[in-house]
This record gives structure tokens, C-alpha cells and sequence, in this order.
């Protein structure tokens, strides 16, 4: 049994490159705009888990060579900047006034201005990625940029769907989340020139790692604490996203409550979370879902047995546990 760590016992192993990350992210993002220099020192003033970083990092440090791990990081501060594009993107089509405990940029400077900067942001990543002359890096970040935004557009045109299946969800969020997971680590193996079988046993690490973590941020919005997850819990049922809880507790109840819980979900009163919360949890479809995203971490981990025995290895194990025990 594996001795549960802390992040930072986890990050041990790229210490010394992730503490040269915010620098790396800064120098990219440098520009004399005034209003972007504001909007970029606010976003990135308050620092996030760093994960896909972390990954990209993690995969570099296969190499035989300690100091290609070095050579990864401005790839894992590109990754850092392509995700944060993202995430403003996120808040801007779903009306979020809250990310990590602060106002998300669209609340802050208006829509408008939020769609620039995430723009920016994305098209700063991907020059950042192109100076590598790594044909292989660009080509992933290409190709996981239109998967993630794929995953996106479905759960964008399913929502409201309350007959989403497992399936479907599934779909969304290996596209939307794990995708990106996956490039950050099988990035860092393609700078430590790992070969093809390595490449891809981390690539399957990183897709199964991501579903578990997302399902585990799905299981969070019900029943996380706004302090320590950093945002309004509700905010998928506010924009009327279905996740897996939801969709497993639909499937449990009878023809009455899923019509009930149809008129609730899509009536937008205040009740509505509570009332949802508190059908989730008595319904037993947390445990349900927190023992899917155990599987996938499982998964995860499986994968690394096709690897060498080194420390990012086992950091790698450590953060797959890390993934279904947090609270934030």
C-alpha cells in the first residue's frame, strides 16, 4: 500500500523546474499592453495545483539525461498558459463569477475583454510550443487544442439532456479534460525522446488520470466546500451541465422523481441545487461515481508498470491517489 502524500511530496522529484514555472509562464505572456499585463498578473496571482505542468515535467523525467527535465519547462509553462485559456473561455460560456476564490475574469473586466485574453493567451501557448521546432510537440498540442475543443461543443449541445448516458458523458470528458492531461505528459516524454511504447503507456496514464479527476471536480461541485474548491458549488447545475452523479442518481429513480427532478432542474429557481444535492446524496450516486474515478485511478496507475523504476515514476503513482482524495 502506497503512503499517501502531499502535493508537494508528490512535485519533489521537479521541485527545482516547477519553482522556475511562474517566471517561465510570465516570460511568454510578456507584453506592453497595459490592460493585458493587468489581466495576466491577476489570473496568474493566484496559483492553481500546477498538474498539467507537473505532468509535462513528470514525463521529461524518464530521460536517462536529469537535466531534460530543465529543457521541458517552457513546453510545461505553454501547457500552463494553453489550460488557463481554457479555463477563461470556461467561465465566459458559462457565466462563472467565481475561480479560485477570486472573480473570474469576465465578472472583472466584462465578456468582451475575457474572450480577448483567453484568445491571447491560447495564441501565445501555441507560439511558445512552435519556437521548440519540435514538429511532434506542435502537432500534439494541435491536435489535443481541437479535442478539447470538441469535448466542449458536446457538452455544450448536450446540455439540459437529462438523458445523457454514462457513455456520452464519458465521451465529453475524455475529450474536454483528459485529453489535455494526456498531451501534458506524453509532451514531456516526447522532449525526453522516450520511445513509442513509453510514449504511449504514459499517454494511457494520462487519459485515465484526467477521467478520474474530472469525475472527482463533478462529484466536488455537489458536495465541496466553496473555500477550499475555490468556486460556487452548483456551478455545473447552474449552467445546466450534466455530470456523472446526476446521471447516476436519474438512473436510480423511479418514472415520479425523474419527472420531478426533470421540472427541478430545468425550472432555475433558487432551490434547485439544494433540492439536487440533497437527492444526490441520499441517493448513493457520489460513492458511485467516487468509485468510478478509484477505477480510472487504478487504471492510471497500471499503465506505469510498463515504465522504469525512477522517482517520477512513483510521483506519478502518488498523484493518481492524490487525484480521488482531494477536496479541492
Amino acid at each position: 500500500m502506497r503512503v499517501k502524500q502531499t502535493l508537494e511530496e508528490i512535485y519533489t522529484p521537479i521541485q527545482r523546474e516547477l519553482g522556475q514555472i511562474d517566471d517561465a509562464i510570465l516570460g511568454i505572456l510578456a507584453t506592453d499592453n497595459p490592460l493585458s499585463k493587468q489581466v495576466i498578473e491577476y489570473f496568474f496571482g493566484v496559483k492553481g495545483k500546477t498538474l498539467r505542468p507537473a505532468l509535462c515535467l513528470f514525463g521529461a523525467g524518464f530521460a536517462e539525461d536529469p537535466e531534460v527535465t530543465g529543457n521541458a519547462l517552457p513546453v510545461a509553462a505553454a501547457l500552463e498558459i494553453f489550460h488557463s485559456a481554457t479555463l477563461i473561455h470556461d467561465d465566459i460560456v458559462d457565466g462563472s463569477r467565481l475561480r479560485r476564490n477570486r472573480l473570474t475574469v469576465n465578472a472583472k473586466w466584462g465578456a468582451q475583454a475575457a474572450v480577448l485574453m483567453g484568445d491571447y493567451l491560447h495564441d501565445r501557448a501555441m507560439t511558445a510550443v512552435f519556437e521548440t521546432k519540435n514538429e511532434n510537440l506542435f502537432s500534439l498540442l494541435l491536435k489535443t487544442a481541437c479535442d478539447v475543443c470538441d469535448g466542449e461543443i458536446l457538452e455544450f449541445s448536450e446540455k439540459e439532456n437529462l438523458s445523457l448516458t454514462e457513455a456520452q458523458y464519458f465521451r465529453i470528458i475524455r475529450k474536454k479534460t483528459a485529453a489535455l492531461f494526456s498531451a501534458c505528459v506524453e509532451a514531456g516524454a516526447l522532449v525526453a525522446g522516450l520511445g513509442s511504447d513509453d510514449r504511449f503507456a504514459l499517454r494511457q496514464y494520462g487519459t485515465d488520470f484526467g477521467t478520474a479527476f474530472q469525475i472527482v471536480d463533478d462529484c466536488l461541485d455537489f458536495m465541496g466546500e466553496r473555500d477550499a474548491f475555490g468556486k460556487n458549488p452548483g456551478s455545473d447545475c447552474d449552467a445546466e451541465v450534466l455530470t456523472l452523479p446526476l446521471i447516476r442518481a436519474l438512473s436510480l429513480a423511479s418514472s415520479n422523481e425523474q419527472e420531478e427532478i426533470r421540472r427541478t432542474f430545468q425550472s432555475g429557481g433558487k432551490d434547485k441545487f439544494d433540492y439536487l444535492k440533497k437527492l444526490i446524496s441520499g441517493s448513493g450516486a457520489i460513492e458511485y461515481a467516487m468509485d468510478r474515478a478509484r477505477d480510472f485511478s487504478k487504471r492510471a496507475v497500471s499503465h506505469l508498470a510498463f515504465l522504469k523504476d525512477v522517482p517520477v515514476r512513483h510521483s506519478l503513482e502518488a498523484l493518481s491517489d492524490f487525484a480521488t482524495e482531494r477536496v479541492k
